[in-house]
């Protein structure tokens, strides 16, 4: 019989084998995309659809059973989802938007490295500089994010990927309600990793940390969706926060 270190490699193997093609063929795309339009076109869609129907066809091919209501891929609970979101917005979005200030206004303009990583570093117009509006297209913008976006990464990402790491580690500790341990950590560090090896840019590496509330409000709640909701809603407050100050 296989030893317990055996075991661990067998059950790693499918997520991480299934993390790794779907990257590679996200960074594929993107880079195909570069230089051929219909590509370009057709790439957010296509990412999308293999971040949904992956999870199912990694298990098949692994003949290892995935359960998507047990891994959080559903609606319900929807009270406590919803409470969850609230406490994530409160908490979180005014640290986001001190952050955003911070960030651009006093480090952006004393540190080289960072207008380096950071192009628009250099374009900050201050306070001053800032005009409030929503980007060209907004509500169409906010279905992509919600329905391209954030519904199929929180699918792939805290769905499956953080249900198989909790089936190999399970989370001993409790931080607020919710579960915490490698799987968080795990899943959080291969959210920025397959980021950054799309476009490979430096700065997509942050996502790290908006990762980690994304993965403690699926396991808060036992579903994606508050995470999903969430994720969506940050990606358009930055996208308004941008359109508003360059």
């Amino acid at each position: 019989m296989p030893d317990r270190g055996e075991q661990a490699r067998a059950s790693l193997a499918e997520p991480l084998l299934a993390f790794a093609v779907a990257i590679s063929v996200a960074g594929g795309l993107y880079w195909v995309g570069g230089s051929v339009g219909f590509v370009q076109q057709i790439m957010h869609g296509v990412i999308a659809c293999m971040f949904l129907v992956g999870p199912q066809i990694a298990a098949r091919l692994s003949r290892q059973l995935f359960d998507d209501r047990a891994a959080g891929i559903t609606l319900h609970p929807i009270g406590p989802g919803l409470r969850v979101l609230s406490l994530a917005l409160i908490v979180t979005w005014p640290a986001f938007i001190l952050g955003f200030f911070v960030f651009y206004g006093s480090l952006c303009p004393s540190l080289r490295i960072l207008r380096a990583i950071v192009p628009i570093c250099s374009r900050w117009p201050g306070i001053a500089g800032m005009h409030l509006q929503l980007p060209e297209g907004f509500w169409l913008l906010a279905l992509s994010q919600i329905l391209i976006v954030a519904v199929p990464e929180e699918v792939f990402f805290r769905g499956y990927l953080m249900s198989r790491f909790e089936d190999r580690f399970p989370s001993r500790r409790r931080w607020w309600g919710a579960a915490v341990g490698w799987p968080l950590l795990l899943t959080s560090l291969l959210f920025a990793i397959g980021h950054f090896l799309v476009d490979f840019q430096p700065a997509r590496l942050a996502v790290f940390f908006p990762a980690l509330a994304f993965g403690w409000m699926r396991s808060r709640s036992g579903s994606v969706a508050p995470g999903a909701v969430f994720h969506a809603l940050c990606n358009l407050l930055s996208e308004v926060l941008h359109e508003s100050f360059f």
